[in-house]
């Protein structure tokens, strides 16, 4: 997709609606967010208009407001299973209207991201696998974290999630089913970590969601019942990899050209000092690939195994230059999924 793992909404209007300052602020004083939503059967409709400022103190320097109207369910969504964005919006959050952006990162130069000159991640990599990958090029003392996310599990100008959402909600709250958090283009709630009794839900499908009960929300609307959700998730996708239901991690590929070609198919470094197959653009990661196990043995498939760099910390995984979804196409290896560390930088100290 033109977007990198599908492409983005058409549900985007200009809305002269806000008011405030044009500039946002770090500390979320100057968002505006107006909700007309109504929900039925799991499926927010309406819009909402907000100036796509964040909503709370974020680690982020304050951009440019930019006042618009999202429709929900977006128009490119309404049929399902669909393609997400991998890069761009993929929702917004309830509270503030804020973006949420698909799992991937747009990539890095060398040096862009290091303070050292060295170290670069392709365009189409999760964030968390982009951050560990930068780690084991330039050594995490040289990496510039301020680049990546905040607590909140946000970044950047125009501020925008990609995992955590951790300032939306209670997340050390794991006695119940987490709250709904944030609406994605499909009309979806997406809700936080937790399924109940301080435990993660262990059926989501390869879109990041299933079919289960929900809790009401007063203050969004919704009524408790059974239904079609995501949830946020410490592993990638982190949101969504997907519109679904899907029936399969298959099923998922099918959505993007890019999860099959093998193109697209490169080897990214990380801090364990192995290699990893990585299928770029694709975001069916959830339940599959390549893992370090005693990291992270509830994400492992058990398909391959990690062989040593030759030159350890040394990117093979292509070039960094603008272009679409193949720029990175170079290298050819096992078209092998890879979760392996990508939560890492989910629990790194900020």
């Amino acid at each position: 997709g033109a977007m990198g793992g599908g492409s983005g909404g058409t549900g985007e209007s200009t809305s002269t609606v806000c008011t405030g300052s044009s500039t946002c602020s770090q500390d979320g004083s100057a968002n505006f967010v107006q909700r007309s939503l109504t929900y039925s059967n799991g499926i927010f409709t309406g819009d909402i208009i907000t100036n796509l400022c964040p909503n709370k103190n974020s680690g982020s320097p304050a951009g440019s407001a930019s006042c618009i109207k999202q429709t929900f369910p977006d128009p490119s969504f309404t049929t399902t299973p669909a393609a997400a964005p991998g890069l761009g919006r993929a929702g917004l959050t309830l509270s503030g209207g804020v973006n949420i952006y698909g799992p991937l990162e747009a990539g890095f130069m060398i040096g862009q991201a290091c303070t050292n000159d060295a170290g670069d991640c392709v365009q189409g990599v999760d964030v968390g696998t982009c951050e560990n990958e930068l780690n084991a090029e330039c050594s995490s003392n040289n990496v510039k974290t301020e680049m990546f996310m905040d607590d909140c599990g946000g970044h950047a100008q125009p501020y925008h999630f990609h995992n955590k959402l951790a300032c939306e909600y209670t997340v050390t709250d794991s006695a119940s089913h987490s709250p709904v958090i944030a609406v994605m283009l499909d009309g979806r709630g997406l809700y936080g970590k937790w399924e109940s009794s301080g435990q993660v839900p262990t059926d989501l499908d390869a879109c990041n969601g299933h079919t289960g009960p929900v809790p009401a929300s007063s203050e969004y609307g919704t009524s408790a019942g059974t239904v079609y959700h995501y949830h946020v998730t410490d592993a990638p996708p982190y949101t969504v990899g997907c519109y679904g239901p899907v029936t399969s991690l298959d099923a998922c590929k099918a959505l993007y050209t890019e999860c099959t070609d093998s193109a697209n198919t490169i080897s990214i470094a990380q801090t364990d000092g192995n290699t990893y197959s990585y299928q770029q653009w694709c975001t069916c990661y959830q339940h599959a690939g390549t893992c370090n196990s005693a990291q992270y043995p509830g994400l492992c498939g058990g398909q391959g195994t990690p062989t040593v760099a030759s030159e350890s910390g040394v990117n093979t995984g292509g070039s960094n230059m603008p272009g679409g979804p193949s720029a990175a196409g170079a290298l050819r290896a096992s078209p092998l999924l890879l979760l392996a560390m990508a939560a890492l930088a989910t629990i790194m100290p900020r």
